[in-house]
């Protein structure tokens, strides 16, 4: 019985820093301008411009390609 209660209570934690980070994306998407995105995804994930192409990259910080490429360096 315990290790069922904490197989619920890590699935519980699981989902919450799931939505955490969608509720931060969100907010980003919202607030940040367009320079603040990339920098954010660069600080957190700059692996990413080298292995997915940027039309993908610019799509999901909500801007178009020819943006993405005159902010990133």
């Amino acid at each position: 019985m315990w290790n069922n209660i904490s197989i619920e209570r890590a699935w519980r934690i699981l989902q919450e820093k799931a939505l955490l980070g969608k509720i931060e994306r969100e907010t980003e998407l919202l607030t940040f301008t367009p320079e603040q995105r990339v920098n954010r995804l660069l600080q957190r994930s700059p692996h990413l411009f080298q292995i997915i192409p940027r039309k993908y990259i610019a799509s999901y910080l909500r801007m178009t390609p020819e943006t993405l490429s005159r902010l990133k360096p």
